[in-house]
Formats: structure tokens, C-alpha cells, sequence
């Protein structure tokens, strides 16, 4: 799946609008996530996006439990890799010139559950999700 970046009135986070689907469950214009264009962090709500600390906006958004995610569990496989449970690559649709974003760069990663975040191993998974709980914590819980 392609996105553009939008803007939105009076914030400097950019919405992220489809333009190519690509065989996603997408569609043309359908917004699927936003990003931090200071510091490059994504998620798939405004209120959800953890800023890096040197980001302008840190503090201003995000969850506080990010800190606790282990995203690899000696003896077991990545979940976020196994075929049978599809994640999304979106990328950029778009080349914005010296210094921006570039057509093909990918950007974020989609869960079929809906959650998007710029590392797939940050994803924290809705609770009906058959990834939920495997970075220590589910959405909602």
C-alpha cells in the first residue's frame, strides 16, 4: 500500500491517506494512520503517536508503555513474520524532493487488526487479534 501526507489544520502531524491500495484492504483517499513528519514516529490515532525525545512534541501524544515491549521471546518465532497473519508495509507514494520523503519509502506497517505503527514490533495489537500480547501488553488492556 502507497500514502501520501496530508496536513492538518493547525498541528504539525500529517495525516496519512492511501493512494495506492495494492491488494490491501484499503481503499484510494481512506486515511490509515498519521506521522510526526519532526521525528518520523507513526501510529494509527493522533493521540496514539510516542515522540522521540528530542521531538518537539514529545510528551504531547503517545502511550507510556512503550518502554516495556520485548519484541523477541527466546525459543519462539516472530509472530509478526508468520505468513498467516498479514501485515500491511505502507510506503510513500510520492517523492517530495531534496530532504523529504521518497516514493517507495516504507513508512509504517499495518496489522489486519487496524493498529499501525512505524516499527512493526511496536505494533501493540487490539485484544481479538491473534498478535495480541506478544510485545508484553494489548491495546485496551
Amino acid at each position: 500500500m502507497k500514502v501520501i501526507r496530508e496536513r492538518l489544520e493547525g498541528i504539525q502531524i500529517q495525516r496519512l491517506v492511501v493512494t495506492e491500495p495494492e491488494g490491501s484492504n484499503h481503499f484510494r483517499g481512506e486515511c490509515v494512520g498519521y506521522l510526526c513528519p519532526e521525528c518520523m514516529q507513526a501510529d494509527e490515532t493522533l493521540e496514539q503517536i510516542w515522540h522521540d525525545e528530542d521531538c518537539s512534541l514529545a510528551g504531547e501524544h503517545g502511550r507510556d508503555h512503550y518502554d516495556e515491549l520485548v519484541p523477541d521471546v527466546p525459543g519462539r518465532p516472530t509472530p509478526e513474520f508468520d505468513a498467516a497473519h498479514p501485515i500491511t508495509v505502507v510506503k510513500f507514494g510520492k517523492t517530495e524532493g531534496r530532504g523529504g520523503l521518497h516514493d517507495g519509502e516504507v513508512i509504517s506497517f499495518k496489522c489486519e487488526c487496524g493498529n499501525l505503527d512505524e516499527d512493526v514490533f511496536e505494533i501493540v495489537h487490539d485484544e481479538a487479534c491473534s498478535l495480541a500480547g506478544q510485545h508484553g501488553r494489548a491495546a485496551g488492556g
